[in-house]
């Protein structure tokens, strides 16, 4: 059977390696494993919403719920992990009171520490999650960006390597009704899975339902273009993108993923 993984801001380039299960600086940039499954993301999604209500504590009831299971566990190391920057540790409990010390990536929403998360703040976590989702967890590197927030810009060698967008990802996971959006760069043979993009296919319509991604997003069609029944999601038509809108709401907080050919 294939194995299903979620894979996946600082100034300068964001590159994630996905084949180094530790933490380590690569080019300058980021480097990290993304094998959060995306069965545990959907067990934990009631939980994980809860989380927007309160701080990230040690003493938050919702976190504690979350750090009671491994699949919670899991998923919690993942939003601490986007939301607070590296250097910036948090040690959780569980409900019997048992520690657990997890380590801030990227610093998107690092407040989110001691206070709650403001909107913007929620979906830039949202979207650092949903972006590295990779549906067979195959290990894949890939670029995230932005076309204006200066923490995804990218140096011209990571613009070199990654020069392939994939597609982007945006939604709220922590609303009180999650969302979860994706668009594609471009449009994919639904027949074949060559090609690195092929081993994530988080962009890619289900051939089962057309509306959402082989990953489980919702699919708004593809983003520099329409097609047939879909009009274009995202404001600009070339990658990274800027804003992209998804049941009747644009986001600002859009994540772009680049790929290397």
């Amino acid at each position: 059977m294939i194995s299903v993984g979620l894979v996946g801001l600082l100034l300068g380039a964001c590159v994630i390696d996905e084949s180094d299960p530790e933490l380590s600086e690569y080019e300058g940039s980021l480097v990290s494993s993304n094998r959060l499954a995306a069965n545990r993301l959907a067990a934990n999604r009631l939980a994980a919403n809860r989380l927007a209500a309160n701080k990230l504590a040690a003493s938050s009831i919702e976190s504690q719920q979350l750090m009671s299971t491994a699949d919670g566990r899991d998923v919690m190391s993942y939003v601490v992990g986007c939301a607070m920057a590296t250097g910036q540790n948090l040690t959780l409990q569980d409900t019997s009171g048992v520690s657990y010390t997890m380590a801030g990536w990227i610093g998107l929403a690092p407040g989110w520490a001691t206070r709650v998360p403001t909107v913007s703040e929620r979906r830039w976590v949202s979207a650092c999650l949903f972006a590295r989702t990779n549906l067979y967890a195959i290990p894949v590197n890939i670029s995230m960006r932005h076309d204006t927030n200066t923490t995804l810009a990218a140096s011209p060698s990571e613009k070199t390597t990654y020069n392939q967008a994939e597609g982007a990802f945006w939604g709220d996971l922590f609303a009180a009704t999650p969302v979860m959006y994706a668009c594609a760069s471009q449009q994919f043979a639904t027949t074949t899975n060559q090609g690195i993009e092929g081993l994530r296919a988080c962009t890619r319509p289900d051939p089962s339902d057309p509306s959402m991604t082989q990953c489980g997003f919702t699919f708004t069609g593809y983003c520099g273009t329409a097609y047939p029944g879909k009009t274009i999601p995202c404001a600009d038509r070339t990658a990274p993108y800027g804003s992209c809108a998804g049941g009747g709401t644009t986001y600002a907080e859009v994540i772009t993923i680049f790929l290397p050919k």
